[in-house]
């Protein structure tokens, strides 16, 4: 799920020049939302902690899968090459 790519609604009057604000608010309130329901940091430079692992990554966290599964703890993350889930995050923290 990236929120600098989202769905153009193309069935909106040609002359609303807001059309472009309001889709980019859509995408702000919806990435605000699964960062507080999901407790991760998306987009922004962070220095996260993965379970068993000593050494720590940074980077910019995304959501790997174009849907949300059911469970908290399925959610696939990505930063950079590295695919982990949820429940592997140990600690995060914004840079």
């Amino acid at each position: 799920m990236d929120f600098n790519q989202g769905e153009l609604n193309f069935d909106s009057p040609a002359n609303d020049a807001s059309g472009y604000h309001k889709w980019r608010e859509e995408m702000d309130a919806h990435k605000k939302e699964i960062e507080s329901r999901y407790g991760i940091i998306l987009g922004k430079p962070v220095h996260l902690q993965l379970i068993g692992e000593n050494k720590p990554l940074q980077g910019i966290v995304t959501i790997a899968s174009k849907t949300l599964p059911t469970t908290r703890s399925q959610i696939l993350l990505q930063l950079g090459h590295r695919q982990f889930t949820l429940s592997q995050v140990e600690s995060i923290a914004r840079l």
